[in-house]
């Protein structure tokens, strides 16, 4: 009985091992056979048939199957395709890249036609003519380099100095006559803008008199109040070649260069007006000064020009301007200190340099045909660098009074410039006008 029993657990033992037993198939095609003894996230331990424990990384391995022994049959790899099915695979998935390849060169080809059109569409071959008439402000150098004059003589001790309330811009009412040539890529425009402005003197003048005629010998000292008018002329004229890199028919944008000239003018009287002194000196006096400023240099920037809705235009420039020139002030005064009148003369001649900006916003708006009305509005600011120069004086035609100041005369006002006033050339306008395009 013992003996039947010793051989039902063989049995019995055999059984559970052959149900415990595990295939591993691998993703290349093998398989083995054996127990899964451990595993973690990255590799799985198996001891095969033969008794040896090896570790195989779970990236390796296609299906575990637990159970008993898989039958050899079961476990044969997937029937191959047949050649016919392989030959009509391959068919297949070259006719999807031929589409693919077709598709795409669909839309290279309508991507091109479509930049043809755009070419088409942007060609321009026309003439236009162009006057716009405002008002803006402007400032003109040679005004705030006179006063800055008049506090070097207040801080170095001299005998007559002019501290005006003015300011320095001046209202002007200005015009814009344009003519623009394009021709395709290239545009050519020439223009000019001349602005006129008048405007009133005010402020006060300190006097001194006494033998010496300088401040530390001079006896008494008054004070005149200043009346007075004066206009002013500011001129400008550019003329600017455009090109446009990558032409579209609705925005088109250029590489702007070209050549700027200024000249600016002012005439003005000042009357300085106060009591006779206590000696009885007359201290009235009249002045007429001219001055003149002329610039001449080069800009760079870019423009552009957006059309929308048919019959808008918005157009606009911004440009860096790097100019130089001389600038000439002349003071004519007439004093009734002495009978029946004494003339002082005196003038400023130096040289400038002169860097800055300009920007253009022109909307524009189509009427009828080749007409079109426009609102523009334009700001240039130069920032003044005071050069080489010479403030000149002559006293009843002596030449210098006192040759000890000749210093003063050339180096006190590159000095104090920067420090009293930022120098600047200022023309802001805003224009209407109307434009007349003439096609080719």
């Amino acid at each position: 009985m013992k003996q039947y029993l010793l051989l039902l657990f063989t049995i019995l033992l055999f059984a559970n091992l052959s149900l415990r037993s595990e295939t591993i198939l691998f993703k290349s095609g093998e398989k083995i056979e054996g127990s899964v003894l451990a595993q973690d996230k990255d590799s799985v331990t198996i001891k095969l048939a033969d008794g040896n424990t090896k570790v195989y990384p779970k990236t390796s391995i296609q299906k575990v199957l637990y159970g008993r022994k898989t039958d050899t049959a079961a476990l044969k790899k997937e029937p191959q395709p047949s050649e016919k099915e392989k030959k009509l695979r391959e068919e297949k998935e070259l006719a999807e890249k031929q589409k693919q390849e077709a598709e795409e060169l669909k839309a290279k080809e309508d991507k091109l036609k479509k930049r043809e059109e755009q070419l088409s569409n942007a060609k321009r071959h026309y003439l236009e003519g162009s006057l716009g008439v405002g008002s803006g402000e402007n400032q003109m150098e040679l005004r705030p380099f006179f006063q800055t004059i008049q506090f070097a003589g207040l801080l170095f001790g001299g005998g007559q100095t002019e501290l005006q309330t003015t300011p320095y811009k001046t209202k002007n009412h200005s015009f814009t006559p344009r003519l623009f040539y394009a021709w395709n890529r290239f545009t050519f425009e020439i223009r000019g803008t001349e602005a006129n402005g008048n405007y009133n003197v005010s402020g006060f003048q300190t006097l001194a008199f006494g033998g010496g005629g300088g401040s530390s010998t001079s006896t008494e000292r008054t004070s005149n109040a200043l009346f007075g008018h004066g206009d002013t002329k500011f001129q400008k004229v550019s003329s600017r070649i455009g090109f446009t890199p990558y032409p579209h028919p609705f925005f088109d944008f250029q590489i702007v260069a070209g050549v700027e000239r200024i000249w600016t003018r002012s005439n003005h009287e000042v009357d300085s007006i106060g009591a006779f002194t206590s000696t009885g000196v007359n201290p009235n006096r009249i002045s007429y000064r001219e001055s003149s400023h002329s610039l001449k240099g080069y800009s760079v920037g870019i423009g552009y020009e957006w059309k929308f809705w048919d019959r808008f235009t918005l157009q606009g420039q911004i440009l860096h301007l790097d100019m130089q020139g001389p600038s000439s002030f002349q003071n004519n005064e007439f004093s009734f200190d002495a009978s029946p009148f004494k003339y002082r003369p005196f003038g400023l001649d130096y040289q400038w340099k002169s860097t800055g900006t300009e920007v253009n916003v022109k909307f524009s708006t189509k009427i009828k045909g080749d007409v079109s009305f426009f609102l523009e509005a334009s700001n240039m600011v130069l920032k003044n660098k005071l050069g080489s120069g010479y403030i000149s004086e002559n006293d009843g035609g002596g030449g210098n009074s006192d040759p000890s100041q000749i210093l003063v005369k050339v180096y006190v006002p590159q000095i104090l410039i920067p420090m009293l006033l930022d120098s600047k050339t200022i023309l802001t306008y805003v224009q209407v006008g109307a434009n007349y395009r003439f096609n080719f």
